[in-house]
C-alpha cells in the first residue's frame, strides 16, 4: 500500500501535468495576429479634393469620400465594409495589423507617380454591427467615426470630398447597401499615422519588400517581415501629424 504522502504527491503531479497540458492547448489554439496591406484614395487625389483641403483645413491624406474609409481621424481609427464590401473587414480580428498606402499617383510635390505610406493600424475591437460600434464609442464619450453608419451620424457634405459632383443620396445608398450585407466594423489604434506629409513609397521600395507590386483591390495578407519593412519607411517616432 502506498503511503498517504506518496498518493498526495502523485495527485499534485497529475494536476500539474493537466494544467500544463491545458495551457499548451490554449496557446496552440490562440489565433496569431495577421498582417495586411490595403490602399485608399486620399482627399488630395483630385483638384476638387485639394480645394477642400484648403477651404476646410482637412489633412490632405484623409480618405476622399463622404464617409472616410478608413476614418484615420477618429480617436480609434476605424475600418468598415463600405469600401471593399465583404472582401476585407470580415477577415480582420483583434490584434491584426494593417498598413495603408494611397493609390499610386503623382501627388503634389512629386511629378513621378508614387504611393504614400499613411498608417499602420492594429485592430483593438471587432463589432458585428455599426450600432454595436456606435455604442462602444459613445460609452467612451468619443465622437463617432465618419464611416459608422447609424441614424444620427450623417455623411459629410460633398464639398468635403474629392468628388463634389456626385449625388450624395446615391453615394450614401451605395454604402448602406454594403453594410446591410455585412456590418463588420473594426476599431483600431494607430501605431503610425501621417496625414499631412506621409513618406513617399516608390516602385523600387515595393519590389524590394514584396518582390512585386502587390495588387490591393482585395487587400492581401502579407507576412510580418514584409509589414515591418514597409512600416520602417515611417522612420523614427511616427505618431505625429494627424
Amino acid at each position: 500500500m502506498r503511503k498517504p504522502s506518496s498518493v498526495a504527491s502523485l495527485a499534485r503531479s497529475a494536476l500539474s501535468s493537466l494544467g500544463r497540458s491545458q495551457t499548451s492547448k490554449e496557446i496552440s489554439t490562440t489565433p496569431r495576429m495577421a498582417f495586411y496591406l490595403s490602399t485608399f484614395r486620399p482627399l488630395c487625389l483630385t483638384a476638387a479634393g485639394r480645394q477642400a483641403v484648403e477651404r476646410f483645413r482637412h489633412p490632405p491624406f484623409v480618405d476622399a469620400s463622404c464617409r472616410r474609409e478608413p476614418d484615420f481621424e477618429s480617436a480609434y481609427p476605424s475600418i468598415s465594409t463600405i469600401c471593399h464590401g465583404d472582401l476585407f473587414a470580415p477577415r480582420l480580428h483583434r490584434g491584426d495589423r494593417i498598413a495603408f498606402l494611397t493609390v499610386r499617383r503623382p501627388y503634389p510635390g512629386h511629378d513621378t507617380p508614387n504611393w504614400r505610406l499613411v498608417a499602420a493600424l492594429e485592430v483593438v475591437e471587432r463589432f458585428e454591427t455599426h450600432q454595436a460600434a456606435a455604442e462602444w464609442y459613445r460609452a467612451r464619450a468619443l465622437q463617432l467615426p465618419s464611416n459608422c453608419m447609424v441614424r444620427d451620424n450623417p455623411p459629410l457634405g460633398v464639398e468635403h470630398t474629392a468628388e463634389p459632383q456626385k449625388d450624395l443620396r446615391q453615394w450614401e445608398l451605395g454604402y448602406r447597401k454594403r453594410t446591410r450585407r455585412t456590418g463588420v466594423f473594426l476599431a483600431c489604434k494607430a501605431h503610425c499615422l501621417r496625414l499631412r506629409e506621409p513618406p513617399v513609397v516608390t516602385e523600387s521600395d515595393l519590389l524590394n519588400i514584396f518582390g512585386k507590386i502587390p495588387v490591393t483591390r482585395n487587400p492581401p495578407r502579407i507576412n510580418e517581415t514584409q509589414f515591418n519593412k514597409l512600416v520602417s519607411l515611417f522612420g523614427g517616432d511616427c505618431l505625429t501629424s494627424r
